[in-house]
């Protein structure tokens, strides 16, 4: 599949099949686990002084190999901003609202929105399809896909991809409420509005993107050689594949260029949610997995200050950096 890659104007500024054997499952999960040993103390070191959430998981048992306040990364909830424009990807192509290969051209400042949702990637010679769109988190595209689609489709895929579930994460359980008003619906659809989740509870939903719709449960090692899958997410192949598309050229060469690691394929999304009662104050977010043919580590990074593409998606490229980099000296 053609890979998400528009022309700019300018250039960017600075749950299928079931668990394995657990013979399969400790090779497969042996070099990571190395990888991880010292990831706590470097996530630590990282993040002191810093106001926020981190946690680092394998998707492919759940397990969690580091975390920084986990209080607030279980048990606050936050709007997630365009992390939650998968939920809007896979509600279009789902429903038939659009097709991979349909575009809608991006004039800057979403009609229904206004001026506080003005797109902040750079202008675009050529109109956008949904993959590009999602990789460079285009407002005015998802704004006006938003027309396309009921409040029921919208709900129904934020309660499939595990937005508001408690059982994966370990969190706070809140069903999306999605209004039929225009306007309102428009921020669902990019991530603000009645949309709220906890850190832990966006890590769970990546994490089974990352693993084609297996759900497993985010846990503290424990021994166990296997991992019980919690759910399983079964979306059409079109709908996964878009989404892998997005979520990797997003790393590649969208808003989460930060959080490349190189000769790793990664894909993960920024997101950046105007903070509620604050007076415009945003909240900044990083959500991805590495590497995509085979993932092996999952992180989010919420702080509750910045952006996602300038504040989160650095500090998510430098913890994945040091994880690769472990690996390669086999610790």
């Amino acid at each position: 599949m053609r890979s998400a890659r528009p022309v700019f104007a300018g250039q960017w500024g600075l749950l299928v099949g079931c668990c394995l054997p657990s013979l399969l499952m400790g090779a497969f999960c042996a070099a990571p686990a190395r990888a991880a040993d010292r990831l706590p103390s470097y996530v630590r070191a990282l993040m002191r002084g810093r106001q926020g959430a981190v946690v680092v998981s394998n998707p492919a048992t759940g397990e969690i190999l580091a975390e920084w306040n986990p209080e607030m990364a279980f048990q606050r909830a936050f709007p997630p901003g365009s992390t939650a424009k998968i939920v809007t990807t896979a509600a279009a192509l789902e429903s038939g609202a659009i097709s991979p290969h349909d575009r809608i051209f991006c004039r800057r400042i979403p009609e229904l929105l206004g001026e506080p949702y003005h797109c902040s990637h750079p202008p675009a010679l050529a109109a956008f399809t949904l993959a590009e769109a999602l990789a460079y988190s285009c407002n005015y595209f998802f704004s006006a896909l938003s027309t396309r689609l009921s409040p029921d489709s919208l709900g129904h895929e934020y309660a499939v991809l595990g937005f508001g579930d408690a059982t994966s994460a370990g969190g706070c359980a809140s069903q999306p409420f999605i209004p039929d008003e225009p306007a309102a619906k428009a921020r669902v659809a990019i991530g603000e509005g009645s949309i709220l989740v906890t850190p832990a509870q966006l890590l769970a939903v990546y994490s089974m993107l990352a693993m084609r719709g297996v759900a497993f449960p985010l846990r503290h090692a424990s021994g166990a050689k296997d991992s019980q899958v919690v759910r399983r997410v079964r979306l059409q192949t079109t709908t996964w594949e878009i989404l892998a598309e997005g979520l990797e050229a997003c790393v590649r060469s969208g808003t989460g260029r930060a959080a490349a690691v190189p000769g790793v394929r990664v894909a993960g999304k920024t997101g950046t949610a105007v903070a509620l009662n604050t007076g415009g104050a945003t909240h900044a977010w990083f959500v991805g997995y590495a590497p995509v043919e085979s993932p092996e580590v999952a992180l989010v990074i919420f702080l509750i200050r910045g952006t996602g593409a300038r504040d989160a998606a650095p500090l998510a490229g430098r913890i994945l950096r040091h994880y690769f980099a472990a690996k390669e000296r086999g610790h």
